[in-house]
């Protein structure tokens, strides 16, 4: 890990409110190199819809956050990583259980960063993808 990036610190952050409230159980990767993460998140029966479909909302939270702790694992794990924009597309039902949640930095500046991120489920199947803009505030935590 890069020396701006403190592992424990940022696997503490993701260990609390709201990712425990979002299901998280485990992250599995942070590469401060490449500016990647990835968890696991489990779907609760309580976070559906109509025929046991995870509503949206949730899904994107997870694709948020873990875009967000791609970046921090780029640019520093004191760096706030606030939501300018966020789109995401639904390519499948998602249900409940674990599903597998990734983000990657597309590119970074000094106050603006690209994200990338997705949800697959056990089989390696793409649920939905997102795509986001946001700001950076160094120097936060």
């Amino acid at each position: 890990m890069s020396e701006k990036v403190n592992k424990k610190f940022l696997q503490d952050m993701f260990s609390k409110d709201p990712q425990t409230t979002l299901g998280i159980k485990k992250i599995l990767m942070l590469d401060s190199k490449k500016g990647k993460a990835s968890a696991i998140y489990y779907a609760k029966n309580n976070m559906c819809h109509s025929g046991n479909i995870v509503q949206g909302g949730f899904i994107t939270g997870w694709m948020d956050a873990v875009m967000a702790l791609a970046c921090m694992c780029k640019v520093g794990s004191d760096v706030l990583v606030l939501s300018l924009e966020i789109k995401t597309t639904f390519l499948k039902s998602v249900n409940p259980g674990e599903v597998i949640v990734s983000g990657k930095v597309v590119k970074a500046g000094n106050n603006i960063a690209f994200l990338e991120g997705q949800v697959l489920d056990k089989e390696n199947n793409l649920l939905a993808k997102a795509n986001q803009t946001v700001k950076l505030i160094k120097n936060f935590y």
